[in-house]
């Protein structure tokens, strides 16, 4: 008998040691600041992840815009949250009478929320409703001042009359009013 009580005081001896290290190893170790901070960092890190996007923008209830992506990804950070679509877009531009006025496409596009700027990479290609092409590598969309832009080289075949090489670009959203910034070559 006497086995057996020293044999039950040594596994209860066992387990209030077990629970004491518990305890001491789940003393809080921060401070709000730093639990704060680790947790803002935690949501900078998240990525909501979405497939076969639809992003309808409109101005005071006017359709302006509908987008098109595969996959879009957002990156909700506190300061400078986004959008990116890796794997291209699709967009189409509208009138105030809800008509097609041009359609874009591109392989890679980023929309800084805060900013209300979209970046639209790679391979950018734009029909507007008179058939007039536009080719660039980048082009900038400003939601807030209705005006997309470029820096970059700038190819525009006008129908299939000329085409104009320029080095930038600024348009109004429905590409149908532009003017290039300095024009490299005209081939009729």
């Amino acid at each position: 008998m006497n086995f057996y009580l020293k044999h039950i005081s040594l596994n209860n001896l066992k387990a209030a040691i077990l629970i004491a290290a518990f305890f001491v190893a789940c003393k809080p170790n921060h401070t709000a600041d730093e639990l704060k901070s680790l947790n803002e960092q935690k949501d900078s890190l998240s990525v909501e992840v979405a497939t076969d996007v639809k992003l309808v923008y409109t101005d005071s209830g006017i359709l302006r815009a509908k987008i098109f992506a595969p996959i879009m990804k957002r990156f909700p950070e506190k300061t400078n949250p986004y959008l990116e679509m890796p794997n291209g877009i699709k967009a189409n531009f509208y009138n105030e009478f809800g008509e097609i006025q041009s359609s874009l496409s591109a392989q890679y596009a980023i929309n800084y929320e805060k900013k209300d700027i979209i970046e639209i990479r790679d391979s950018v290609r734009v029909i507007n409703k008179n058939d007039e092409e536009i080719k660039t590598d980048e082009l900038i969309w400003d939601k807030k001042q209705r005006l997309v832009y470029s820096e970059k080289p700038v190819r525009v075949r006008i129908r299939n009359e000329k085409i104009i090489m320029a080095e930038g670009f600024e348009s109004d959203e429905t590409f149908i009013r532009y003017k290039f910034k300095k024009v490299t070559g005209i081939v009729y």
